[in-house]
């Protein structure tokens, strides 16, 4: 098994593979995961969605890594006892955390029942991987022993589960071309660029993606993303994973394509996150919008779309004017009556 640190670049690429079914993409993933969560007592991943009000997931899938392999029963046990509104906030958007933290001061009665259909592990770790639509992964991790994260692991979960999201977003968008929607562009998986990585020039490009600043921004994320793909991965794999952000302003994921010889291009896929708002706010504010209210930071609402901790703010103070909000807090309370937002 590698060093935990040093396979997280492996983890975010196996998210990004493209070259396998639904099914092995979810094993692929599980298994490039194990070196980094893995803390002996197995992991287990759930794609579903998340109802907008207190009820249980629509569980589409669940995944089990070296775990019990009674998992699924003790999953369904817990929820034909437990009361939905009381499971519901354990999978909430934005910060990764251990069942413990949330249970702790709100409902401890939660904590006790959960793990008492989990009496192998102490505690677990829940990272969100969801789209604002409420459509993503929820990895869960059995924790030999209580714990609280420290600010660095949090931030890393979080770091990951933005391209988690942002992987299944886009293999849920492919599979709707392979049952027979159109494709947005006769490039490789409807992709708007083409990018060598021997040199980042950019041999094809349609769409938005034709603009001088989307042109620029794309070849510096390819070129990013290639050099946390290659030393780095190893002699600094923090450094790599702060360096290769889940999006590209706001639009596009980075990914490997591979022609009929064999050579590797870079393909700038559209894979927005599935935002709308009737208010008269743009895509990219409803977007930080969107992050914004299921807690992330201005910093990992940047690395979800690939934009600055600046953009991100400016974002939200236009936002917050239009809505007729001045701080974060306000804006929330306001957003709680908008289920296109805050329902998921």
């Amino acid at each position: 098994m590698r060093d935990r640190d040093s396979a997280l670049i492996d983890f975010v690429e196996a998210a990004y593979d493209l070259g396998v079914e639904r099914d092995p993409w979810f094993a692929r993933l599980m298994e490039a995961g194990a070196p980094v969560l893995d803390q002996g007592l197995g992991f287990f991943a759930l794609n579903c969605v998340r109802p907008p009000e207190p009820g249980p997931l629509v569980i589409e899938g669940i995944h089990v890594s070296a775990g019990r392999n009674d998992f699924v029963e003790r999953m369904k046990g817990l929820q034909a006892q437990i009361d939905s509104a009381m499971l519901w906030p354990l999978s909430r958007p934005g910060v990764p955390k251990t069942l413990s933290e949330v249970t702790d001061k709100h409902n401890p009665a939660a904590f006790q029942v959960i793990m008492s259909h989990f009496d192998f592990a102490k505690d677990g770790l829940g990272i969100p991987a969801f789209d604002p639509d409420g459509r993503g992964i929820y990895l869960l991790v059995a924790l030999p022993k209580v714990t609280t994260l420290s600010a660095r692991a949090r931030e890393r979960w979080q770091m990951l589960a933005a391209h988690f999201a942002a992987g299944y977003r886009l293999r849920r968008a492919l599979e709707q071309v392979d049952l027979g929607a159109a494709p947005e562009t006769e490039l490789p998986f409807g992709a708007e660029i083409v990018i060598d990585p021997l040199d980042f020039s950019v041999t094809e490009a349609t769409g938005t993606a034709r603009s001088s600043r989307a042109l620029a921004s794309l070849r510096e994320a390819a070129e990013q993303v290639d050099r946390a793909r290659g030393q780095m991965r190893e002699s600094d794999p923090a450094q790599a994973l702060a360096l290769w952000r889940a999006l590209v302003r706001g639009r596009w994921s980075t990914v490997d394509w591979f022609d009929s010889d064999g050579r590797r291009y870079v393909l700038g896929i559209p894979n927005a996150p599935d935002v709308s708002d009737p208010r008269g706010l743009t895509e990219r504010e409803m977007q930080v919008v969107a992050y914004a209210f299921v807690g992330l930071s201005n910093k990992m609402i940047g690395y979800n779309l690939g934009v600055s901790s600046g953009r991100v703010s400016t974002l939200l103070g236009s936002a917050m004017k239009k809505l007729g909000v001045n701080t974060r807090p306000q804006l929330i309370k306001k957003l709680r009556d908008f289920r296109s937002i805050a329902g998921r």
